[in-house]
């Protein structure tokens, strides 16, 4: 019988542990964004319900990558000040979430996002701003 909880744990046990995810963030934060990427993992693991662990593996592993490396920029992203510097944070948040949510996913150029954010918004309201804002580009595609 597969055990998706243990699949779940995992395949997301490694990003939970990866302490460079949250550095600089605020603990508030970084458990948002774990949360949050926890909810992404188990979209996935849970379409391999049917497929045997070795299999399941295979195919989760480019999802896994990809998310971890998304959720690592992202926090990057939030905390960095050079602009040239957070531009490529978010090149690589959205060339990861192409892996996730296919060719089609696609970010707002970051000087518009920049202008919507509150120039003293605390952390923990750009990781949701920024959450957010993935969640509709992803439903778009």
């Amino acid at each position: 019988m597969i055990d998706i909880e243990k699949r779940l744990r995992r395949t997301f046990s490694s990003m939970a542990a990866n302490e460079s995810l949250a550095d600089g963030l605020t603990e508030e934060a970084a458990a948002n964004m774990l949360s949050w990427a926890e909810a992404i993992a188990e979209q996935f693991v849970l379409k391999t319900s049917m497929l045997e662990d070795d299999v399941a593996e295979e195919f989760l592993a480019p999802y896994a990558s990809a998310l971890r490396k998304m959720m690592r920029a992202i926090g990057h992203w939030a905390i960095e000040t050079d602009a040239e510097a957070r531009f490529e944070w978010w090149n690589r948040i959205e060339q990861n979430g192409k892996t996730l949510y296919t060719d089609t996913f696609v970010l707002p150029r970051m000087e518009i996002v920049l202008a919507q954010l509150p120039s003293d918004a605390a952390m923990q309201a750009v990781i949701v701003f920024i959450q957010k804002l993935i969640e509709q580009q992803k439903s778009k595609g």
